[in-house]
């Protein structure tokens, strides 16, 4: 790996949210909403630094320094993303979340910070009956173009685009951990079994729900997927197949996008820098 590679990593970027000026303001979670504009300043600065966009699957190291985008569980915002997307030339992969596309219904997570109180219990509650216990109020609340999810026919419309992939992220969102990682088999079929009526789907892609694992789920996925990928940022290398991502949010809460990106690396970074020399200088295959 030459010493250009190891100063400008391969970078991985998950966003969630995109907040346009022609949607109503969030409710929920306002942190995850990034505007157009600061979007597309990051992708030109990151182009003239050199970089160039590609799916984690289609990055090769002689390429050069390569920038790959994701979305997670499919919030219908994400429409906006496709003007930067072909300003860019960025091919990008959505990872969907089945069941609130399904049965348009907003994300769980968005409902409880907006209507109920006490702490999310993002990784402890049985996610299929909190969707149960959604009321209509509820549901009403968030069924607008900021919250809702894609329906399945805008889905199909999206996953038309020829820079659009589409991937797997479960059925219901439920963290695979604890008591849920039993069910683990079922949320992925049953979101496999729903993307399977798309286009431009990635099957051996899946991102891993709220970015929870153990090294046991870890094992499990790479006997089901190619490429599985999680959020705890930093770079990552062609070829591997845990794609550790950077997860980006809006620059009110977290600072100017480039510079959230460069504090994604630190002692990992560092510990990631010498696990890469270490393979290169004894030229051995190293996958985490």
């Amino acid at each position: 790996m030459t010493e250009q590679s190891l100063s400008m990593p391969n970078l991985c970027l998950c966003f969630h949210c995109i907040g346009h000026e022609a949607d109503p303001e969030p409710k929920a979670h306002r942190e995850l909403f990034l505007p157009p504009g600061e979007m597309d300043t990051l992708f030109t600065t990151l182009k003239d630094e050199g970089y160039r966009f590609a799916l984690p699957g289609e990055a090769a190291e002689k390429n050069g320094p390569v920038c790959s985008v994701t979305f997670d569980d499919g919030y219908y915002n994400n429409r906006h993303f496709l003007e930067t997307a072909e300003r860019h030339g960025i091919p990008f992969i959505l990872f969907v979340t089945s069941y609130n596309v399904m049965h348009r219904i907003p994300f769980m997570w968005d409902v409880w910070e907006a209507t109920r109180t006490g702490s999310w219990p993002i990784s402890s509650a049985n996610y299929g009956k909190l969707y149960e216990s959604v009321s209509r109020d509820e549901r009403d609340l968030l069924s607008n173009d900021t919250h809702r999810p894609f329906a399945p026919e805008e889905l199909e419309a999206f996953a038309g685009h020829p820079l659009v992939r589409l991937a797997p992220h479960g059925h219901t969102h439920q963290p695979l951990v604890g008591a849920y990682l039993e069910g683990m088999d079922g949320e992925i079929d049953e979101n496999l079994a729903f993307l399977a009526q798309y286009g431009n789907t990635l099957r051996e892609d899946f991102s891993l729900p709220c970015g929870f694992y153990t090294g046991g789920l870890k094992r499990r996925l790479l006997g089901r997927f190619l490429r599985i990928y999680t959020i705890d940022g930093g770079g990552f290398v062609p070829g591997e197949r845990v794609i550790h991502r950077i997860s980006l949010i809006s620059p009110e809460y977290g600072g100017d996008l480039r510079d959230q990106i460069r504090r994604s690396f630190g002692a990992k970074a560092r510990l990631l820098r010498r696990v890469l020399n270490f393979r290169y200088s004894n030229r051995i295959l190293y996958r985490i």
